[in-house]
């Protein structure tokens, strides 16, 4: 049994095509999980370094899917020929490592062909959704999924239409409040924006400080829409 955790299951649940590229493939789980269960029929796996590159060798052969997929040392895209990618998964990085993989000039071919992203960050999904947001980028599911953290998969299309988030929207994105994850996940969010502003609090920038504790409110009326009329953008029901 290929050891995959729950949040790469998820990512391979929103796996639309047949041709996969994985960016930070570490031990190439993922891709070894994909071809032996008949998700896709080949993938390339990139990492940035040799050595999560060679462990990946290893796993491949002993899940008998090295002939499926192609390693390739790589800065994100820049060394990988992108024909006939359908779909791309960038998961386990922080929010601004993937935004910046994106924005490389290597990266738009996701644009003119609109290639299935698949995008699981660590740390900043904020700044994440800020960017796809405001450069046309699409948001069309995100689902938050229990691993040793609790995290947040989201699956966008490239449509050249820019469509920002609000600045609350930007912390909850198209996660539906209606699922029981969604609420601990926010409650996250929420404690470190407390910290945030208890923080600014200290250092005598108390204007910051009542801009993030606003901020935090209108967070709270999306997850809690009884207790006052929202007023973002979407409700995600």
């Amino acid at each position: 049994m290929i050891p995959i955790s729950p949040r790469l299951l998820c990512c391979a649940s929103m796996i639309q095509g047949d041709f996969v590229c994985d960016i930070g493939t570490d031990h190439a789980y993922l891709p070894a999980y994909l071809i032996t269960g008949g998700r896709c029929s080949q993938v390339i796996a990139t990492d940035v370094k040799q050595g999560p590159l060679e462990s990946a060798k290893g796993t491949l052969r002993r899940y008998h899917a090295e002939k499926q997929v192609q390693l390739i040392l790589s800065d994100g895209f820049q060394k990988v020929r992108n024909k006939g990618i359908t779909d791309v998964i960038i998961a386990g990085m922080g929010g601004e490592t993937i935004r910046g993989i994106l924005s490389d000039k290597s990266a738009d071919f996701i644009k003119t062909r609109a290639v299935n992203l698949i995008l699981q960050p660590m740390t900043k999904a904020e700044v994440l959704r800020q960017w796809l947001s405001s450069n046309g980028f699409a948001v069309k599911k995100e689902t938050a999924v229990k691993d040793t953290h609790i995290y947040t998969v989201m699956q966008a299309v490239y449509t050249g239409q820019a469509a920002p988030f609000c600045d609350a929207q930007c912390y909850y994105g198209m996660l539906k409040r209606s699922d029981p994850l969604t609420k601990i996940y926010i409650s996250g969010v929420q404690d470190r924006l407390h910290t945030k502003a208890h923080g600014l609090d200290e250092a005598g920038a108390e204007a910051d400080a009542a801009a993030v504790r606003k901020l935090i409110s209108e967070i709270n009326r999306w997850l809690n829409p009884e207790k006052g009329e929202s007023n973002d953008r979407t409700e995600h029901l």
